[in-house]
C-alpha cells in the first residue's frame, strides 16, 4: 500500500502557525481544526506517494502565489469560526456517523 499525502494540509497548518496571532479568532483545538478543515475545501489538493514527488510538490507548494492562496483561505475560513465557534459543540465520533 502506497503512502499517499495531500501535502497542502502541511502548508495550511503551518501557515496558520505563521499567521493564528492576527487572526482575532479562538486558537483553541477544534477551532484550528475548523479552519484548516474550511481552508482545504477550497484549495486544490496536492497528493504526493514518493519522496520524489514530496521534493517536486513542496518546491511548487512553496512558489508566493500558493502561500497567498493559502492564506487567502485561512482568513475567510477564521472569519467564519470567529462567527460560528465550534469548541463547545458536541463533536461526532465516527461510531455516531
Amino acid at each position: 500500500m502506497y503512502n499517499i499525502k495531500n501535502i497542502m494540509e502541511t502548508l495550511a497548518e503551518q501557515k496558520l502557525d505563521e499567521i493564528i496571532d492576527d487572526l482575532n479568532c479562538c486558537s483553541c483545538e477544534k477551532c484550528r481544526t475548523d479552519i484548516i478543515t474550511y481552508a482545504l475545501n477550497h484549495l486544490p489538493p496536492k497528493y504526493i506517494s514518493t519522496v520524489c514527488g514530496k521534493v517536486f510538490a513542496e518546491s511548487e507548494i512553496l512558489s508566493d502565489q500558493y502561500g497567498a492562496d493559502v492564506i487567502t483561505q485561512l482568513v475567510q475560513a477564521s472569519n467564519i469560526v470567529r462567527v460560528n465557534p465550534q469548541h463547545d459543540a458536541k463533536v461526532l465520533s465516527e461510531h455516531d456517523m
